[in-house]
C-alpha cells in the first residue's frame, strides 16, 4: 500500500499549478450533453454503462450519483471541473442510458460496475472520488477496496452505514438512551416504507409507464436549477419500468435496509483510526433538516456526527456544513462542491 501511495504521489507532483477556481457555468450552455448517451462501455457480456468523460489531465474526477438518480445530476458541477481535469460521470444500472443489471443492486456490485467501466475505459486513476447521498457511501466502499487507485474523495451529504452503532452511543448522553432509540426505531421503519413504496411504484410500471399522479409519487421533483432539457429527460425516463425497478432495487439492497452480514463487512472495511491515510476527504453536510418534529434535532445531530466520523477516517478530513442547502447540494450550491474538488485537487498538487 505504502509503495502504491508513494507511486501516486510522484504523478500528482507533476500535476500543473492552477489557475483560480473554476465557477458553475450557466446550465444552459452544458445541459445538451446530458441528455443523450455517451460512450456505452460493456462491462460484462451484453450489458453496457453509460460513461461521459469531458477534459483533460490527472487526476480523473469521477463522480457517482445518489440513490435513483443519474449522470444529469452533476450538469452544473462536472463541466466546471473538465476546465481543470479530466472529469467523469456515469448511469449505475437500469438509470439513465445503461442497461439493467441481473446481479443485487449492493454496494459491492456498484463498486465492482465502476471498477470494470474505469478498467474497461482505459481509466486507472489517480483518482479524486465524488458522490452524492448513496453514492458517497458507494464511493467510500471503493476507496476502500482499491485504495491504490484512490488520491483523494468529496462526499457530498452521504448516506451513512451502521448509522445508529456509531452514533447511537455518541448521542445517548444529550438525548437519553430512550429518546435515542425511539430515533433509531422511527428511522428503521421509514426504511421499510420506503422500501415497500418503491416496490409499489416498479409494480405499477411495469404494468406501463406511469401517469402524472404515480409519477409525482414515485420519482423525485423536478430541478428548476438544472434547466428545461435535462428535466424534460428526466420526465421521460423516470416513469419507465427500467428506472422505476432499478429505483426499488437500489433502496432494497442499499446500506439503509437492515442486513447484519453487511453491516460486519463494512464494520471491517473501514477499521481503524484512518482508514483512508493520509488522503484529502471532504465532507459536506446540508444544513436545512427535514425530519418530523419529534425527531428532528436528534435526526439532524445523527447526520452530522456520522459525517463528522467519516471525514475522521482521513487524517487530513474536513467537514463543511453548506449554508442553505437540503440534501442535493450539488443542486442548491453546486459552487460549494466545485470549490471542495478544486480544493482536492489543490491539496494533491501541494502533496
Amino acid at each position: 500500500m505504502r509503495s502504491r501511495w508513494f507511486l501516486l504521489s510522484g504523478v500528482l507532483a507533476a500535476m500543473p499549478a492552477w489557475a483560480a477556481t473554476p465557477a458553475v457555468i450557466p446550465i444552459e450552455q452544458v445541459q445538451e450533453a446530458y441528455v443523450r448517451p455517451h460512450d456505452r462501455i460493456e462491462v460484462e457480456p451484453g450489458r453496457r454503462i453509460n460513461l461521459h468523460c469531458e477534459g483533460a489531465g490527472s487526476p480523473t474526477v469521477v463522480f457517482e450519483s445518489g440513490l435513483s438518480d443519474w449522470s444529469n445530476t452533476w450538469a452544473l458541477i462536472q463541466p466546471a471541473i473538465a476546465t481543470r481535469t479530466r472529469a467523469c460521470s456515469y448511469d449505475r444500472p437500469g438509470m439513465g442510458y445503461s442497461d439493467p443489471s441481473p446481479h443485487p443492486a449492493t454496494a459491492e456490485n456498484a463498486v465492482r460496475d465502476l471498477h470494470a467501466l474505469l478498467e474497461r475505459a482505459g481509466i486507472r486513476g489517480p483518482l479524486v472520488l465524488v458522490g452524492h447521498s448513496l453514492g458517497g457511501f458507494y464511493m467510500k466502499v471503493y476507496a476502500a477496496t482499491h485504495p491504490d487507485q484512490v488520491a483523494g474523495l468529496v462526499l457530498v451529504d452521504p448516506s451513512e452505514e451502521r448509522l445508529w452503532d456509531r452514533v447511537g452511543p455518541l448521542l445517548a448522553p444529550r438525548f437519553g438512551a430512550k429518546l435515542a432509540g425511539e430515533a433509531r426505531a422511527d428511522d428503521a421503519e421509514g426504511i421499510r416504507a420506503g422500501i415497500d413504496h418503491f416496490r409499489k411504484c416498479a409494480a405499477e410500471a411495469s404494468r406501463g409507464p406511469l401517469d402524472e399522479e404515480a409519477y409525482t409519487r414515485c420519482t423525485d421533483p423536478v430541478r428548476p436549477q438544472l434547466g428545461a432539457r435535462i428535466n424534460a429527460e428526466r420526465r421521460r425516463l423516470q416513469p419507465l419500468a427500467a428506472y422505476q425497478a432499478a429505483q426499488a432495487e437500489e433502496f432494497a439492497r442499499s446500506m439503509f435496509a437492515a442486513d447484519p452480514a453487511a453491516d460486519a463487512r463494512y464494520a471491517r472495511l473501514f477499521a481503524g483510526k484512518h482508514p483512508f491515510g493520509d488522503r484529502p476527504l471532504v465532507v459536506l453536510t446540508h444544513s436545512l433538516w427535514d425530519m418530523t418534529p419529534s425527531f428532528g434535532e436528534t435526526g439532524w445531530l445523527s447526520w452530522v456526527t456520522a459525517h463528522r466520523l467519516t471525514a475522521a477516517m482521513s487524517s487530513r478530513g474536513e467537514q463543511r456544513v453548506v449554508p442553505m442547502t437540503r440534501h442535493n447540494i450539488q443542486v442548491d450550491a453546486p459552487q460549494a462542491v466545485i470549490d471542495a474538488v478544486d480544493g482536492v485537487l489543490d491539496a494533491l498538487r501541494r502533496k
